[in-house]
C-alpha cells in the first residue's frame, strides 16, 4: 500500500512538472515570432502592445477568479482545462487568417496561464515542500528557456506558424497527461511537516496583512520583469556594450534565475522560506550596487549575475510561505490576488521604468532596481512580524 501512495506522489509530482514546463512555453516565445507576425499580417511593430494587454486582462481575471473555480472544481481539473485553452488558443494562432483573430486568440491564452499559475502554486504550496516550489519555477524557466529556440528554429526553417503548431501540441499533450491523471490527485495528502496540525493554529489575517502579501509579489515582478526587459537597452546606449554582449548578459541574467530556482530547492527545506527570502534580498542588494556603478563593466557583469541569482528564491518562497501565513480557505484566494497582480505589476509598474529612464536617463533604471529591493526588504520584514511563525 506505501509502494502504491508512493508511486501515486511520483506520478502527480511529475505531472506537475510536466504542466509547468508547459506554463513556460508561451510565454517568452512571442518577442521572437513578432518579427515574423507582423509583416504578414500588415499591422505595425508596436502592436504587439496589444497582444500583450488582451493576454494580461486575461490573466489577471483568472487569477481574481482562480479561489473559487479551484474551491468548486479541484485543482487538478482546473489544471486540465486550463492546459486545454492554452492549448487550443495557441493552435488558433496557427490558423488565425488575420491580426484580430490573433488577439482575441490571445485572451483563452492569458485566462488558462493565469488559472494554471494560482492553481498549480495553491496546490504545491499545500500538499509539497519548499523545495518542490522552487523547482517548479524552475521547471517554469525550462519552458521558457526552449520557446524562443523553438520559434526561432521554426522561423528560419518554414513559418512561426509551425513553431506555435509545436507549441499547441505540447500542451494538447500535457492536458490529456493532467486529465489520465485526475484520479491520484485526491490521494496526495499534506506533505510538508511544518503544515501539520497548524490549520486551527493560523488565525484569519487581517486585510491589511493581505495587502503586503500582495504587495511583496507587485514589488518582485517589477524588479525582477523590469530589469529582464530594460537590461540591454541600459547597457547598449549607456554603458557602450555591443549588442552581442548585452544579449548574452539577458541571457545571464535569467540563466543565474533558473539555475538559482534549482540550487536554493536543494536547501530550501532546511533554510526554510523566510530564510531563503532574506538570503536572496542580500545576494540582490550587493548585485544592485554593484551593476550601479558605471566605472567597470565586468563588476555591472558580476552584478546582473547576482541580481539574477537573489531573485531566484524570493518568488516561489513567498508563494509557498503563503500557505503558512493563512488558513488553507484564505490562503487559496490570496494567492489567486498575488498571480493576479504580478501580472498587473506587468502591466502597469514594468513599462514605467522605460517611462521614466525616457524622462530622465537610462541610469535611473538601477536606481530604480534597489529602491524597489529596498522595498522588499521593508514589506518581507512587515509581513514577518504581522505573521509570527508557529
Amino acid at each position: 500500500m506505501k509502494l502504491q501512495k508512493r508511486s501515486h506522489y511520483l506520478i502527480v509530482l511529475t505531472v506537475i512538472y510536466l504542466s509547468f514546463i508547459a506554463l513556460g512555453l508561451p510565454d517568452t516565445g512571442f518577442g521572437v515570432a513578432w518579427n515574423a507576425i507582423w509583416p504578414e499580417f500588415g499591422v505595425t511593430l508596436e502592436s504587439a502592445g496589444l497582444v500583450t494587454v488582451a493576454l494580461t486582462l486575461a490573466s489577471i481575471l483568472s487569477g481574481l477568479l482562480a479561489g473559487r473555480l479551484l474551491n468548486r472544481f479541484g485543482t487538478g481539473m482546473v489544471t486540465v482545462i486550463s492546459c486545454l485553452l492554452t492549448a487550443v488558443a495557441t493552435l488558433g494562432f496557427v490558423i488565425s487568417p488575420n491580426f484580430l483573430t490573433f488577439v482575441l486568440c490571445a485572451f483563452p491564452l492569458g485566462f488558462g496561464a493565469g488559472a494554471v499559475d494560482t492553481g498549480l502554486n495553491a496546490y504545491v504550496a499545500e500538499h509539497l515542500s519548499a523545495k518542490h516550489m522552487n523547482w517548479l519555477h524552475g521547471a517554469w524557466g525550462i519552458g521558457a528557456t526552449f520557446s524562443p529556440m523553438i520559434l526561432t528554429a521554426t522561423i528560419v526553417a518554414s513559418s512561426w506558424r509551425t513553431g506555435y503548431l509545436a507549441i499547441g501540441g505540447v500542451l494538447l499533450l500535457v492536458s490529456l497527461i493532467v486529465w489520465f491523471s485526475l484520479p491520484l490527485w485526491h490521494s496526495i495528502k499534506r506533505h510538508t511537516p511544518e503544515s501539520e496540525g497548524t490549520e486551527e493554529a493560523i488565525p484569519f489575517r487581517s486585510l491589511s496583512t493581505v495587502v503586503l502579501a500582495i504587495l511583496s509579489f507587485v514589488l518582485y515582478v517589477a524588479v525582477e520583469a523590469g530589469l529582464g526587459l530594460w537590461l540591454s537597452a541600459l547597457l547598449i546606449e549607456s554603458r557602450g556594450a555591443t549588442i552581442g554582449f548585452a544579449g548574452a548578459m539577458v541571457s545571464v541574467y535569467f540563466g543565474a534565475l533558473t539555475v538559482g530556482r534549482f540550487f536554493f530547492g536543494t536547501f530550501a527545506e532546511r533554510l526554510g522560506n523566510r530564510r531563503a527570502i532574506q538570503i536572496g534580498l542580500i545576494i540582490a542588494t550587493c548585485g544592485a550596487f554593484a551593476f550601479i556603478q558605471q566605472f567597470s563593466l565586468l563588476l555591472a557583469s558580476f552584478g546582473i549575475l547576482a541580481l539574477g541569482f537573489g531573485f531566484a528564491p524570493i518568488y516561489p518562497s513567498l508563494m509557498h510561505e503563503t500557505m503558512h501565513r493563512f488558513p488553507k480557505a484564505q490562503a487559496q484566494k490570496v494567492i489567486g490576488r498575488q498571480v493576479a497582480f504580478s501580472y498587473v505589476s506587468l502591466l502597469f509598474f514594468v513599462p514605467l521604468f522605460g517611462i521614466l529612464a525616457t524622462a530622465t536617463f537610462l541610469e535611473i533604471i538601477p536606481l530604480l532596481a534597489l529602491a524597489i529591493i529596498a522595498g522588499l526588504w521593508v514589506v518581507t520584514i512587515w509581513l514577518n512580524i504581522q505573521t509570527p511563525q508557529l
